[in-house]
């Protein structure tokens, strides 16, 4: 028996051929939304292994033709140890790139550090590559500078203690939740691992080795949100930190413009994804968000919104270049918001699981992790180094099209 082990919404484990078939899956879904681009360019993506880095990669690949090389950290299988999800998605995503003839590198090591800027700047020169396109969608809870200081980061709020509800999705409980302010150590602490400075680094490293192409672009992800997020999410630790990555961006959009250069933030909606789901609150507010998007008919998976962010907004000559790529409109429309503030006015202990789509929720996390697909036996443990190449999942696609 191989189960998902659980502790404060965060899974621990993963299943290798559930990982490969969410890799599969969303690589249909990008062939199936192609966007037009340069001939024979190249990408690089920092935090490239799950979520929205690795659905950006996907996009990259399989809708805009580019070859790729990734930058993630995460524990790698071993012949009696089982590997993160992470990881078994770049083993699927390499496999798949490859077999599609686009360079898929990767290097598995810690993106804050200069070794693993220096192994993208020697893969490039040996290569003869140039980056056209940088997208940095690290997502990490510490960061060690050597010789200076290893900081952790905080997610807490700032001007006044947070009161409200979380959502304990495996033991499907609505808790009463209190968080206390940060200290100033704890905001400048989170700026550092999670604002702009590692991203303004990889740039302007990339730019002195003399490895970024003519007409360079990068984007690094963000989130805004509606009132109802910003308590803990805008006015708080996190908020600094994107605010300082909103003002990196504008540092960097004029370090290149000689080069016709370009630096954006791109705005996305809130989804579920490991990083997204350990955020105090947020899983109760994904999951009432989705149940009313999909009353609306606006869902986007993470796929489907980096391929509009990078369709739309990146890649679209036709559009005046701007600082913030905006693909939020869908969770910020008026009507959802309202639908999702009556949901919250009536919650409670006793109804919150008629009210709230739990069970969704705990399956499209799972799912992330390798867990909850109806096609795998979990009865049966798989081998921890299974091999992508061994699995087709083609006939799996011909009963999910009808």
């Amino acid at each position: 028996m191989y189960r998902p082990r659980i502790k404060n919404n965060i899974c621990t484990n993963a299943h290798p051929v559930g990982c490969f078939y969410n890799v599969y899956d969303q690589m249909l879904d990008a062939l199936d939304a192609p966007i037009k681009t340069g001939k024979n360019q190249t990408a690089l993506v920092v935090g490239a292994s799950s979520g929205i880095g690795l659905a950006s990669r996907l996009a990259l690949t399989f809708s805009a033709g580019m070859d790729t090389i990734g930058v993630y950290s995460e524990r790698a299988a071993q012949a009696h140890k089982y590997g993160s999800a992470g990881w078994y998605n770049n083993q699927a995503f390499e496999y798949y790139a490859r077999r599609a003839n686009k360079m898929a590198l990767s290097t598995n090591q810690d993106a804050f550090q200069k070794n693993a800027k220096d192994w993208v700047i020697q893969k490039l020169q040996q290569n003869d590559k140039k980056i056209d396109v940088l997208v940095y969608s690290l997502a990490a809870p510490k960061r060690n500078i050597k010789g200076v200081a290893e900081y952790l980061s905080a997610i807490k709020p700032i001007d006044e203690n947070f009161q409200g509800h979380t959502l304990d999705v495996f033991e499907e409980e609505l808790r009463e939740l209190v968080i206390e302010t940060a200290s100033q150590d704890e905001v400048d602490a989170t700026v550092k691992v999670m604002g702009g400075e590692d991203w303004q680094e990889w740039v302007l490293r990339l730019k002195k080795a003399g490895v970024l192409a003519e007409n360079f672009k990068t984007v690094a992800y963000s989130y805004m949100g509606p009132e109802q997020t910003q308590s803990i999410y805008g006015r708080g630790t996190l908020g600094c930190a994107k605010a300082h990555l909103h003002e990196t961006a504008i540092a960097l959009d004029n370090a290149l413009v000689s080069m016709g250069g370009q630096a954006s933030i791109g705005v996305l909606q809130a989804l579920v994804t490991p990083s997204s789901s350990v955020i105090p609150g947020m899983p109760l507010y994904m999951s009432v968000l989705e149940q009313q998007q999909k009353k609306f008919g606006q869902c986007e998976n993470a796929l489907q919104q980096v391929n509009r962010l990078f369709k739309e907004g990146l890649f679209n000559k036709s559009r005046k270049p701007e600082q913030y790529l905006r693909v939020d409109d869908l969770e910020c429309n008026a009507n959802v918001q309202q639908a999702v503030k009556a949901v919250y006015a009536q919650l409670n202990q006793s109804n919150f699981c008629d009210l709230v789509g739990i069970k969704h929720f705990k399956q499209k996390f799972l799912q992330q992790f390798g867990f909850a697909h109806d096609f795998i036996n979990y009865e049966q443990k798989p081998d921890p180094l299974t091999p992508p190449a061994i699995h087709d999942f083609s006939e799996l696609s011909y009963q999910k099209a009808g």
